[in-house]
């Protein structure tokens, strides 16, 4: 029976040397959730991340996608195949192309964008139809966050916000059905943190999952109707925004007195 979980992680832990990173996390995201993941820096959330996406394999536990795909010890772009996206920290752009470029490339690996060397070379009807159709999704993506003005920009002479929201612009290219963001407002000014939150939004509204680690409570606040708290590799806590900023360990443990 489908109980509206689109992501199962049980009891995950893994170790780096004598060094517990995760320790049983069990976390579920439904189907049209935020989900977040906070904590202080160490606590193990990048760590959470690499193993859903298959950058690290966890030494026990299980990561189940839609309640069939077993996750764990899958390489990333197999992950990615089942429509799995996940951004970096540090940003991985093509900093001397522009920024509609940029979101193209993201959108290569769909086949209905997809062509051969002698249809790039010969500029054949194919080749030039498909190449419309992606410029023209990347450039409403582009507008979906708020960088329609910069499309002819490259990369590199972005803002740290700015290329943030068009990694986010790659990511959707792709279609994904699961987004995995990891800290997507660090950087980014108030105008750009009101821009991002507007765009989760309307993510969420296409059915497309989100989790994301974040450290601006505010923002959080904003977007997530789920939290989930990690300190030093244990769940901490989960629960609403308000119940996890009333809570009394997480104060103690990341929030502090702000």
């Amino acid at each position: 029976m489908d109980d509206g979980t689109i992501l199962s992680i049980t009891d995950i832990s893994i170790m780096f040397g004598g060094l517990k990173a995760l320790d049983r996390v069990t976390i579920g995201i439904r189907k049209g959730e935020v989900l977040c993941i906070i904590g202080p820096n160490g606590a193990g959330k990048t760590t959470l991340f690499n193993c859903i996406t298959g950058f690290l394999r966890p030494t026990s536990g299980s990561i189940v996608y839609r309640g069939a795909v077993e996750l764990t010890g899958r390489k990333p772009h197999e992950i990615a195949a089942h429509g799995i996206y996940r951004s970096f920290q540090n940003l991985a752009l093509f900093t001397n192309v522009s920024v509609e470029d940029n979101v193209m490339i993201g959108g290569l690996r769909r086949k209905e964008f997809s062509y051969s060397i002698t249809d790039m070379l010969i500029h054949t009807p194919v080749f030039r139809a498909r190449e419309a159709a992606l410029r023209q999704e990347a450039a409403d993506l582009l507008a979906f966050v708020g960088l329609a003005g910069k499309k002819d920009r490259k990369a590199g002479e972005l803002s740290y916000g700015e290329r943030k929201l068009l990694e986010l612009a790659r990511g959707l290219i792709t279609r994904p059905q699961l987004l995995l963001l990891d800290e997507p407002a660090a950087g980014l000014n108030p105008t750009e943190k009101t821009e991002l939150v507007r765009a989760i939004g309307r993510i969420r509204e296409q059915s497309i999952n989100v989790i994301l680690i974040e450290h601006d409570m505010r923002f959080v606040s904003d977007i997530a109707n789920w939290i989930v708290v990690l300190d030093y590799g244990k769940k901490l806590a989960e629960g609403l925004p308000d119940d996890i900023k009333k809570n009394k360990a997480v104060i103690e443990a990341y929030l502090g007195t702000r």
